[in-house]
């Protein structure tokens, strides 16, 4: 007899965020309203709007486990819209219509039994780590599993490589066969998930298809799942490597569904907030305009040609942070420690106050509160040479934030800016205006810390490894 099947860990993932975090609190919502009202209708409708504004919010494509605060505001934002909506539904019928004050409770009990359920998911992630094998050489194994145990909590755990010959043991994986060995492997290590790594063709001696094609041919009526590298990092790192950039990417990019011109709605979205956040920091601005003069004499504002969507050029503004004469040898790039900088610009910039006036940019239609950071046309001749896919970046308008300035900070170099790059690459694949709120509710919450982020070794090194011309 067969044996029992066992649940697997991305099974159990995808069951627990379903029950705990969906299902859970609009259960809870709906029950709460139908004691309240006594009306077994009511509460079904509460259940349904909470558990639909749930799985429609659900559904963004950046990873938000790397965006703990937006991930939170997102989570709670579902019930009171799930709840916000049942109450519109009741005012539009008056004879069944409740006061406003019994949905404050159903949200209230939403929220508590959500609360619930992510502490509940938090103490099990440990626990539900799909084990994953690698089709390629054991180096990029090894890479792939120290870049997942520099993003912790990881939901991955590589056990180890499949590619003919090599070394038995690379670290602390080891190497787990052949490509003909696939299904016993699947079997017996209980893998639930293979990445195939653009190496794979080298160590196999067959095409990226041909591989996929072996695999389909012995797993295919097995519990697991394949997928390629580039694909696993952006779904779980949220980045595309610059350097294994194949035609797939292209393919997305150029298929007819995918727009490269912003929606109308980002664009209002963009005066409305840009708007706000510009007359609510006006009496800071002031404070920092005064604090400026009043350390060198020099001027307020500092203005720099920048290149924007489709290679145009336009004048970026921002409030001085480095001295008058920093830049008397020629561009250069700013440090974490740039001497240049001046007292009132360090704490400037670490308050990214320096950046509000980039509004007057965004209000003229040069910018957009998200996006890639427009570069100087001094640095992107270089940078085009050193990165051939850097141009890629300019097919969107730059942005004040965006998904690459919130996950690497300041470039700081030019391995810091391919790093960057490869988040910009995964942004223009990705943008959204709720995924651009989320960037910039998170941005908001980390605003106060060291804007100068290091780079991770584990990053560093596979950014190395992987630059085209490295």
């Amino acid at each position: 007899a067969p044996a029992p099947r066992r649940l697997r860990a991305l099974e159990a993932q995808r069951m627990i965020d379903l029950l705990a975090l969906r299902v859970a609190p609009a259960l809870a919502a709906g029950l709460i309203t139908a004691a309240h009202t006594r009306s077994l209708g009511a509460g079904v409708i509460v259940f349904v709007t909470v558990l639909a504004a749930a799985q429609a919010l659900d559904r963004l494509k950046l990873p938000l486990r790397l965006m703990p605060a937006a991930q939170l505001l997102l989570r709670f934002a579902a019930p009171a819209a799930g709840v916000s909506a049942a109450w519109l539904i009741a005012a539009a019928a008056p004879t069944s219509g409740y006061p406003i004050a019994t949905y404050e409770a159903v949200l209230l009990g939403a929220w508590l039994v959500l609360a619930l359920g992510i502490w509940f998911r938090a103490r099990l992630a440990e626990g539900m780590r799909a084990r994953v094998a690698v089709i390629g050489p054991c180096d990029f194994a090894a890479d792939l599993a120290t870049e997942l145990s520099a993003d912790e909590p990881a939901p991955y755990e590589i056990v180890g490589w499949l590619a003919a010959g090599g070394p038995v043991e690379h670290g602390r994986l080891r190497r787990l066969g052949d490509l003909d060995d696939v299904r016993a492997v699947v079997i017996d290590d209980g893998i639930e998930l293979l990445v195939c790594a653009a190496e794979a063709v080298g160590t196999t001696h067959e095409r990226v298809d041909q591989i996929w094609e072996r695999v389909a041919d012995q797993c295919l009526d097995l519990p697991v799942r394949m997928l390629t590298a580039n694909q696993l990092y952006e779904e779980t790192f949220g980045h595309v490597p610059a350097g294994t950039i194949d035609a797939a990417w292209y393919r997305y990019i150029m298929h007819p569904r995918f727009r490269t011109s912003a929606p109308a709605s980002k664009r209002i979205f963009d005066l409305v907030v840009g708007g706000t956040i510009g007359l609510l920091t006006l009496p800071v601005l002031a404070v920092a305009a005064i604090a400026i003069k009043l350390t060198d004499g020099g001027p307020v504002l500092y203005r720099q040609r920048r290149f924007g969507e489709g290679g145009g050029a336009f004048e970026i503004v921002k409030l001085r942070t480095m001295r008058v004469d920093a830049e008397r040898a020629g561009p250069q790039w700013s440090g974490a420690d740039d001497g240049r900088v001046t007292r009132v610009g360090r704490l400037l910039r670490r308050t990214h106050l320096d950046e509000i006036p980039q509004l007057w940019n965004v209000l003229r239609g040069e910018m957009t509160l998200v996006g890639p950071r427009p570069e100087r046309p001094e640095i992107v001749a270089e940078l085009e040479r050193r990165f051939p896919h850097y141009t890629r970046r300019q097919l969107v308008k730059p942005g004040i934030a965006g998904w690459a300035q919130l996950r690497c900070g300041y470039a700081g170099s030019e391995l810091g800016t391919a790093w960057k790059l490869c988040h910009d690459l995964f942004y223009i694949k990705h943008r959204s205006v709720l995924g651009d709120m989320l960037i910039l509710a998170e941005t908001a919450f980390v605003t106060f810390r060291n804007a100068h982020r290091a780079l991770r070794s584990p990053r560093e090194r596979f950014l190395l490894r992987e630059e085209p011309g490295a």
